[in-house]
């Protein structure tokens, strides 16, 4: 079979270009809005050592992915595409090492196809839109690893490859820390015991020129950033690694079998392939071939230590899923065994199963209608319903459908392609749901001189993006402002709910943007109560009230 045959390039070129649809969707809350505000504050204040959210030091991370979307938005201007752009080229990036460690390690068939299971994967295609620094991270780690297994089975290209490698995990230090050395060094110190004939090559990249390469790649803004505020290197390593990992002070524990969810549904409509290729590679991991076992073993090994961690996020896990994906695409290429073509099939006819009952839901629920229409118009919400039983349908039918085709790639890789094509409709007509735009357009269109700006109960981190300002008074909330708030520059922006009390305000308006549920309890606390209230206006899930000035004595 020709790699043509196989898997035609035009359907990959075009599958792995199917996010483009949402480069102009509304930004969502929370991480997507996030990561687009940081790097816009970042290219409108010249400031590209601090970055800041809401005009407070923002620390948790580092500057990587502020750095590549801030010049974005400094070049094309701030929007929504402008800030999504850069997500899609790394994406693209990422599947592109798929493809060139795939090819290398098999053939050039595996690695189109693991190319096209990296970027199809629902997962990997969510978070082209979603922005998160898991992206970033996974496209500078799949280049590590595949320059660094270079280095491992090639030594002689360890000349180029070894300082290739070091490069790399520098700028996925760059975007989120210790994790960048912890993993590559564990991966390498388990395959030079596991493969003795990987030790040479291992002793190459322990004693190559990439190591004051890298230091010198990261260390100029650690540095710069300890000037800036001496407290840093203690907040990023100390509270930021060691007490995110060891203890459930942000909030973000799971079960242990966490991942064992997430893989599998993260993955589709991939999964079975993969996961039929990983047991095919731990069955018999010291054996000739360390092809599979390297690449299960780092699977297994970032899956084990996000696993056991306190701190657990969906995202955490994207770093394995090219990794997966050339597993799966080697799968593919052999042929898929019975039983894992059964369980694909399987899954594929539960997914369509699951498009059946909720086109049911949708058409003859009242009360799921009701639902939708308190947010949306009765098209909108139709469209939408619509385009959810398509996402999954084109899953279902193509897992259903590909073990009896004589190009399972090319099937599963169409039905991906057009789940995602519903994704991103979807997500564009939900955004009233999931977006603060039209809270930030309204505010932006209303707000004068004088006026402040306030949320109250949550932060909206799409509202600044979309206003053009910053938030005055945050009420009620802290999330990701535990920093801020210690500094004594930034602690009056955070007020407790005895502040509602002290509106009206002398001087100005107030714009007050909540969570449509707490609306009742915000007019409780106003002096005056709905009589202080110029205008109230719901906006999706969330609720703009505006407090009139209060009147001169």
């Amino acid at each position: 079979m020709t790699s043509k045959e196989t898997l035609p390039l035009w359907l990959l070129l075009a599958a792995l270009l199917v996010p483009a649809l949402g480069l102009t969707s509304p930004l969502l809350e929370v991480d997507d809005a996030r990561y687009a505000e940081v790097p816009r504050e970042m290219a409108a204040s010249g400031d590209w050592v601090l970055p800041t959210l809401d005009a407070t030091p923002y620390v948790e991370k580092p500057p990587l992915w502020y750095w590549i979307d801030a010049a974005s938005q400094k070049v094309l201007g701030s929007s929504e595409a402008s800030a999504r752009l850069p997500m899609l080229v790394l994406a693209l990036l990422g599947a592109a090492g798929a493809w060139w460690l795939g090819g290398w390690l098999y053939d050039e068939r595996v690695g189109r196809i693991a190319a096209a299971a990296t970027g199809t994967s629902a997962l990997w295609i969510f978070l082209v839109h979603n922005l998160t620094l898991d992206m970033p991270l996974s496209v500078c780690f799949i280049w590590t690893t595949a320059f660094i297994l270079r280095t491992l089975m090639k030594p002689q290209d360890a000349f180029w490859a070894a300082p290739a490698a070091w490069a790399c995990a520098a700028l996925a230090f760059l975007d989120k820390g210790l994790i960048a050395v912890v993993f590559p060094v564990a991966w390498v110190l388990g395959l030079a015991v596991m493969f003795p004939k990987m030790r040479r090559g291992a002793l190459a990249l322990a004693t190559s020129w990439g190591m004051p390469l890298a230091a010198a790649i990261t260390a100029p803004w650690f540095f710069a950033m300890q000037r800036r505020r001496p407290d840093f290197l203690h907040v990023f390593f100390i509270e930021q690694h060691f007490q995110r990992f060891l203890t459930q002070k942000y909030h973000r524990n799971a079960p242990a079998w966490f991942y064992l969810a997430v893989l599998p549904g993260g993955l589709l409509p991939w999964t079975a392939p993969a996961l039929s290729g990983l047991w095919r590679a731990v069955r018999r991991p010291l054996g000739p071939d360390a092809r599979g076992p390297a690449l299960a073993a780092w699977s297994l090994g970032v899956t084990a230590f996000f696993s056991i961690s306190h701190s657990k996020l969906a995202t955490y896990v994207l770093p394995v899923f090219p990794h997966m994906a050339i597993l799966a695409a080697a799968e593919l290429e052999r042929g898929l065994p019975r039983a894992a073509a059964r369980a694909q099939a399987a899954l594929g006819s539960v997914l369509l199963c699951a498009a059946g009952v909720l086109a049911a839901v949708a058409i003859f629920s009242p009360t799921a209608r009701a639902a939708a229409l308190a947010f949306m118009s009765a098209p909108r919400a139709g469209l939408l319903a619509a385009l959810a039983v398509g996402l999954l349908a084109a899953m279902g039918a193509a897992m259903l459908l590909a073990p009896r085709l004589s190009r399972p790639a090319a099937a599963l890789c169409a039905g991906a392609a057009l789940a995602g094509v519903c994704l991103f409709g979807g997500l564009r007509l939900a955004a009233p749901l999931v977006s603060a735009r039209e809270v930030g357009l309204a505010v932006r269109a209303q707000i004068r001189p004088g006026d402040e700006l306030w949320t109250y109960d949550t932060y909206l981190h799409g509202l600044p993006f979309y206003c053009g300002r910053r938030v005055d008074r945050i009420v009620q909330f802290l999330g990701e402002f535990h920093y801020a708030k210690r500094d004594p520059a930034y602690a009056p922006m955070f007020r407790d709910d005895s502040a509602l009390s002290e509106l009206p305000r002398a001087g100005g308006r107030t714009f007050v943007a909540m969570k449509s549920r707490s609306f009742d309890h915000f007019i409780a606390s106003v002096k005056g109560g709905g009589g202080a209230l110029e205008a109230v206006e719901p906006l999706g899930a969330w609720t703009l009230a505006v407090v009139g000035a209060e009147p001169p004595r």
